[in-house]
């Protein structure tokens, strides 16, 4: 994603250091990736209204919703 995106990751990271899914549930788990709610090549964008703090199980979870993986 370029130099854009390493500075966006990391501001949004510094703000937002917890999986945001898991807290909506209670719990608290550290982020380990930054998601993009809106994709990049659906037209997404790197600012932080589109950005999401995620665990890779939830990250990997909304990923396999998207591709119908999971129901």
């Amino acid at each position: 994603y370029g130099k854009a995106w390493q500075v966006a990751r990391k501001k949004y990271k510094a703000k937002h250091p917890l999986c945001e899914m898991c807290l909506a549930d209670g719990k608290a788990v550290p982020m380990e990736q930054v998601h993009h709610i809106v994709p990049l090549s659906q037209g997404g964008t790197h600012d932080e209204n589109n950005l999401m703090s995620l665990c890779k199980s939830c990250h990997s979870r909304i990923h396999a919703k998207e591709k119908g993986h999971w129901r």
